[in-house]
């Protein structure tokens, strides 16, 4: 069991339960009785909830050395699984009101005229991000990826109507490891393949984020501006779904002419 997961776990079993919530923030070394007097509420619902938490290993039945209980007054004490201990609450309680709207490409003033634009996801999202798993919109890269295979990954997006992000330091299945560079380090590195290797030179837009204890890098790729194809060593690449592929005859046409590749 990760931290990933019982964050995920958290935020189903809180969805739409305040009071359960509440039940989660008491534990610490406490007993039903206890939270339910300062809740003031009954034992038994405290209780309920107290198990639910408990089947998804979100709070711990204390035990001791030798793995028997330990009491007080009778009742079993409860803690927080050491995991999710000191994770902000609002990794739980904070839901993102605008998923959709970001896979599609979160829409700005120049909405009537079906300009996109996409922004860096906030800690929370990212969390969802990562949990959903890539997407044509998403990209994840673990540490240690070749700035050329990035530059190509860049390329493509750039012919792409939505854009994207990739995120440097996620594993393909969504697991966060950590960037292994620092952001200037990368930074740097990274203009100097976009440059040696995309033409026309595009603008991206690089941010560190700090999810988990971990440090990592994303990378904003703006939509496709929809006057310049952009090559990465002399071919045209554009993303579908969550691959890359060098883009056919035809649909090269479509985008020199200023078409969008569906």
């Amino acid at each position: 069991m990760d931290m990933q997961e019982l964050i995920s776990r958290g935020r189903f079993i809180f969805s739409g339960a305040p009071n359960r919530l509440e039940v989660f923030k008491k534990v610490n070394k406490t007993t039903s009785s206890e939270i339910s007097k300062k809740l003031g509420r009954g034992v038994n619902s405290i209780l309920n909830d107290l198990k639910k938490l408990e089947d998804l290993e979100l709070v711990l039945s204390l035990k001791d050395n030798q793995g028997d209980l330990i009491k007080k007054r009778g009742e079993k004490l409860y803690v927080k699984n050491p995991l999710v201990k000191h994770v902000p609450l609002n990794y739980f309680t904070d839901y993102i009101k605008s998923q959709k709207a970001i896979k599609k490409g979160i829409k700005d003033k120049k909405q009537r005229k079906n300009s996109l634009v996409i922004n860096f996801p906030s800690e929370n999202q990212t969390l969802d991000i990562c949990k959903e798993g890539e997407s044509q919109l998403y990209e994840f890269k673990r540490q240690g990826t070749e700035m050329q295979k990035l530059s190509k990954e860049i390329s493509a997006l750039l012919n792409t109507k939505s854009g994207g992000i990739i995120f440097y330091g996620v594993e393909d299945d969504g697991s966060i490891t950590g960037t292994d560079k620092r952001k200037q380090e990368f930074d740097q590195s990274l203009h100097n393949s976009i440059r040696n290797n995309i033409a026309p030179a595009p603008s991206i837009k690089i941010k560190s984020q700090k999810i988990l204890g971990y440090e990592i890098l994303l990378i904003l790729i703006d939509p496709w501006n929809k006057k310049d194809v952009y090559e990465c060593n002399g071919r045209v690449y554009i993303r579908k779904g969550t691959n890359v592929f060098e883009a056919k005859t035809e649909e090269k046409k479509k985008l020199y002419k200023g078409q969008y590749i569906d």
